[in-house]
């Protein structure tokens, strides 16, 4: 019952954490999962790599690559074939 009451496990933690990195979980699970944390550094590597993984997907939202000139070339030739045929539907 102690250990109930004083942090979670390391399956706890591990099943959470993106819960926790997103602020969705309870003021108490939070504390539970914070105390586990303060005292587990197999969980705080787990923690650690899992924050950079997000960061670095939600990076790549925000940073998109304009299109190569090929590309572009390559729809606009198909829109300039194309549009005739639409044309004379």
């Amino acid at each position: 019952m102690r250990d109930f009451l004083l942090g979670a496990d390391c399956a706890e933690t591990e099943r959470r954490l993106s819960d926790y990195l997103e602020g969705m979980l309870s003021r108490w699970r939070q504390n539970r999962l914070v105390r586990h944390l303060t005292r587990c550094e197999g969980c705080q590597a787990v923690l650690s790599s899992l924050t950079v993984a997000v960061e670095r997907l939600q990076a790549l939202g925000r940073h998109s690559l304009p299109p190569s000139p090929a590309t572009v070339d390559a729809v606009i030739e198909r829109i300039r074939r194309e549009a005739p045929q639409e044309a004379e539907r």
